[in-house]
C-alpha cells in the first residue's frame, strides 16, 4: 500500500472538484480518430499538446512539453483559452517568445511544476508525457474513473493527424513513460479508483486495466437539428 505521506498535492481551488466522477484523458495516437465523439461530450475531458488539430475542445488542457510551448504558442492559444483550466509548465514562464508570453497571460492558466501533484517513485514529475500529468491532475480533482483513449504507443509513434509535429520517442524513454503509468495505476488502485485503457493493445497492458469503448460510449447521445450533441431523451421531449 502506498503511504499518503508520499503524496504532494497543491492546495488549489480545483482539488476534489470532481469527486466520484468519470473523465476521458485523450492521448494523441492514431486511434483517437476512431473514438466516438459522443464519448467526448458525455464526460469531462483532458486534452494535451497539439489536440487543437483534432478540432475538439477539451474541458482541461495540459501542456508541459517545453518544445510545444515555445514553438507552437500561437497554435495552441485558442484551445488553451477555451479550456476551463490550462495547465502549463513553469519551465519557460519567462520565455522571450511573444506567442508564448501571451499564452501565459491567459486568465485560466495554472502554472504547473513538480509541486502541483507528486506521485511517489517518479523519475520525472512529467512522467515524460502530458498524459501522465493529466492522470495526476485528474486524481487531485477527485475523478474516480479515468478512461484513456488515443494512447496507442505503437512502434511508429503515429498520431491522429499527419500534421502532428514530433519525432519517434526512443525505446528507453518509452519504457520510463510506461513505468510512470504503472505508478499512476498503483496510486489509483490504493484509493479504490480506476484507470481504464480504451486504446489499442500496447505496452500499457502490463499496467493499466483494459476496457471496451462501446461500454462507455453508449448510443444515448445524438446530433440534434443544430448539429449539437445531446441526450436522446432530451431531443425527444
Amino acid at each position: 500500500m502506498l503511504l499518503k505521506s508520499n503524496f504532494e498535492i497543491s492546495d488549489v481551488e480545483w482539488a476534489s472538484k470532481h469527486d466520484g466522477e468519470t473523465v476521458v484523458v485523450m492521448g494523441n495516437g492514431l486511434s483517437l480518430n476512431d473514438v466516438p465523439r459522443e464519448l467526448l461530450v458525455k464526460y469531462s475531458t483532458f486534452g494535451t499538446n497539439h489536440i487543437y488539430l483534432m478540432g475538439v475542445q477539451p474541458r482541461y488542457y495540459v501542456c508541459v512539453d517545453t518544445r510545444v510551448l515555445e514553438n507552437y504558442g500561437k497554435e495552441i492559444h485558442n484551445v488553451a483559452a477555451g479550456a476551463d483550466i490550462a495547465f502549463l509548465s513553469d519551465e519557460i514562464l519567462d520565455s522571450p517568445v511573444k506567442s508564448t508570453s501571451v499564452l501565459y497571460e491567459l486568465p485560466n492558466v495554472h502554472i504547473s511544476n513538480e509541486a502541483t501533484v507528486r506521485f511517489p517513485g517518479e523519475y520525472w514529475w512529467t512522467g515524460g508525457t502530458s498524459t501522465y500529468v493529466s492522470l495526476k491532475i485528474a486524481y487531485a480533482m477527485g475523478f474516480k474513473t479515468v478512461l484513456l483513449v488515443g494512447c496507442d504507443r505503437d512502434k511508429g509513434w503515429l498520431h491522429f493527424s499527419d500534421d502532428y509535429p514530433g519525432d519517434v520517442a526512443p525505446m528507453d524513454y518509452r519504457k520510463k513513460q510506461a513505468y510512470h503509468f504503472g505508478i499512476a495505476r498503483l496510486v489509483y488502485d490504493d484509493a479504490e479508483r480506476h484507470i481504464i485503457n480504451l486504446s489499442p493493445p500496447s505496452d500499457l497492458d502490463e499496467f493499466i486495466e483494459r476496457g471496451r469503448i462501446e461500454d462507455w460510449a453508449q448510443d444515448d447521445w445524438v446530433l440534434d437539428k443544430n448539429q449539437q450533441w445531446r441526450l436522446l431523451s432530451e431531443v425527444r421531449r
